[in-house]
């Protein structure tokens, strides 16, 4: 998966990926084609949409736009979850309906006007997955078309103007360069200037850019980049130490990887392995 444009592998015969998560140890800022739509079972989390950041809680939904630049926020202490990406199958000839428009209210609430519909056919596609039977191929299916229905339906969406697509797409093309760069570089150098050089702006231009367009100044971005990579390793590889992780995973000292690991995830990268292996 790149991390700034997420390209969801969509079954032809079901344009759409489920995932049921209990923990969340974060994702960077990224972007892709599909419409996603978090559903909080139990705990809290706190998701960016561009430079808005959400806090979601037990019952909450969290609609996100197609091509919407988003990023999930570590939590320790766990968030279970079901979260749903729509391709544009899904809506068939109601496509044009969702996908180039903008969720007036993403995140939605108990007694919020189309929360109960959406909240139905979420669970419904979970106990499908918790519990399959015969036909639940077929269940799941169904509760994802009378999901997009009711977004289609019930949800207050606003078109974007010719002006704000055009900002977005441009937006998008140099954030994809600049974040194809960081994640081509990480584990050596990866500068400020350079990355503006990517973009085309001066560095204060820039600095201001992708903080706007990421809701994260650009050295968090990148140390959250290279913590991500390292929780990966640090859970694929047990026989890795944590000092080899760190300067695979791009930062110069353990000091500084205990510091930005602790700050992105709430534990140092030791208590993350040892928490781990006792589950």
């Amino acid at each position: 998966m790149n991390p700034w444009h997420e390209k969801i592998a969509l079954k032809t015969d079901q344009p759409m990926k489920i995932i049921v998560s209990d923990t969340e140890w974060g994702t960077p800022a990224h972007w892709h084609q599909e419409i996603e739509v978090v559903h909080i079972l139990e705990g809290d989390m706190q998701i960016s949409i561009g430079d808005e950041i959400y806090d979601v809680a037990s019952g909450d939904i969290l609609l996100i736009g197609a091509c919407s630049i988003h990023r999930f926020y570590p939590n320790p202490l766990g968030c279970r979850k079901i979260i749903v990406q729509l391709g544009m199958p899904v809506f068939g000839d109601y496509a044009e309906r969702v996908f180039g428009r903008k969720f007036r209210q993403p995140r939605l609430r108990a007694g919020d006007g189309p929360h109960r519909r959406l909240e139905e056919a979420l669970r419904a596609v979970l106990r499908e997955r918790e519990a399959p039977e015969d036909g639940s191929e077929l269940a799941i299916k169904a509760a994802i078309y009378d999901l997009g229905a009711s977004l289609i339906r019930r949800v207050p969406m606003d078109a974007y103007s010719p002006q704000e697509r055009t900002k977005q797409l441009r937006q998008l093309e140099r954030l994809s360069g600049v974040l194809a760069y960081i994640e081509k570089e990480y584990a050596s150098d990866v500068s400020l200037r350079r990355a503006a050089e990517v973009a085309g702006f001066s560095v204060p231009y820039f600095s201001r850019f992708f903080k706007e367009t990421t809701g994260i100044g650009f050295v968090d971005y990148v140390n959250d980049f290279r913590t991500n990579i390292a929780t990966s390793l640090l859970l694929g590889e047990p026989e890795s130490s944590v000092t080899d992780i760190a300067f695979r995973s791009g930062f110069n000292s353990i000091e500084t990887f205990n510091r930005a690991f602790k700050k992105a995830s709430g534990c140092t990268p030791s208590e993350f392995r040892n928490r781990k292996n006792v589950r």
